[in-house]
């Protein structure tokens, strides 16, 4: 009998598949999960965050608390769900003192309200570690519900934004100044540290894909692109063909070598970009309404027959593979 730390997440989440009551809408494989599969469609999603596998070095309350609503409702949001409610179990050390607490539960508070939700309470208890977990809850009015499995060929593979800071970020804390991060100028630092620290929530962006039913697929690139492509892939039961890759522009200049610049990009993780396809023939309608409401996002590739992730460099196609951060072992795997 195999032990978990012997498991890959993704084995793990195959074995539940098979205990999970799911929505034909959406299938049990999902970011976020359906409990009313009629308009308007109702949402929830929990996440978690443990003190020994993410904290970040001299992270604050006020950064853990936001950054415990941003993860869950991430997940909301790429299914094209607005934020409504956020639920929250506690599990405290009992060396915390009372100003810590306040200001955990403040920033939890205030980060709801910011997303246009509603904080209205949870569960508190006390170990020896703590673990602090997030319960969301997003409604869609109008629209359709963006899942994972209905990328098509021909449809375009795109992104809310550029990678690769988060995985600088991550390298310069825990690996101190290296050779990824040793040309980086500090003003680049400081937001690959901000992006960590703080990361931001694509809500608007997934609002539109939803609503005006531009997007055929979605997925929250929280745990790496490589791992969300892929998910795309097996999901839709298509082969996802990169022909640009999204790095981060002011990255360019600083990583010497191509293989780096795919590693910050396919393999970071925490992004909280939303990655979507999107038919051909939405691409225009998609440019102006994203123009219109001052956000925006990048045409990387496109869906063909077949299976698998690629990248394609100088017409020589290189395999993405299924790699990304696993909860389970703390580690990208």
């Amino acid at each position: 009998m195999r032990i978990l730390r012997n498991i890959e997440e993704k084995e793990l989440i195959k074995v539940l598949q098979g205990y999970i009551t799911s929505s034909s809408l959406m299938g049990s494989n999902e970011d976020a999960y359906l409990i009313k599969d009629d308009l308007p469609y109702l949402l929830v999603n929990i996440d978690s965050m443990q003190r020994a596998s993410d904290f970040l070095p001299d992270q604050t309350w006020g950064q853990i608390g936001k950054k415990l609503v941003t993860m869950t409702f991430s997940d909301i949001v790429a299914k094209g769900a607005i934020p409504e409610y956020f639920l929250t179990s506690l599990v405290l050390e009992e060396d915390m003192n009372e100003e810590e607490l306040k200001q955990l539960v403040g920033a939890i508070s205030k980060t709801t309200q910011i997303y246009g939700a509603e904080y209205i309470g949870g569960d508190l208890g006390t170990a020896k570690e703590m673990v602090l977990s997030g319960i969301g809850t997003g409604s869609i009015s109008q629209g359709k519900i963006l899942t994972r499995r209905e990328a098509h060929p021909g449809d375009l593979v795109c992104v809310t934004g550029y990678f690769g800071l988060t995985a600088i970020g991550f390298n310069y804390i825990f690996n101190e100044k290296n050779e990824m991060t040793s040309n980086i100028p500090e003003e680049i630092l400081e937001e690959a540290l901000l992006a960590i620290y703080e990361p931001k929530l694509k809500m608007k962006e997934g609002h539109l894909l939803s609503s005006y039913e531009l997007a055929s697929s979605s997925i929250d690139s929280s745990d790496g692109l490589a791992t969300s492509l892929n998910w795309l892939s097996k999901e839709s039961n298509i082969k996802i063909l990169i022909d640009t890759l999204p790095i981060d522009p002011k990255l360019l200049k600083y990583l010497t070598t191509m293989e780096t610049k795919k590693t910050v990009t396919f393999f970071g993780g925490e992004e909280f970009e939303i990655v979507f396809t999107v038919p051909s023939t939405n691409l225009d309608k998609a440019n102006k309404l994203f123009e219109k409401e001052k956000k925006k996002f990048v045409v990387i590739g496109h869906c063909e027959k077949g299976e698998g992730v690629y990248f394609n460099q100088n017409n020589h196609l290189e395999r993405i593979p299924f790699f990304g951060w696993d909860s389970l072992k703390k580690q990208s795997q």
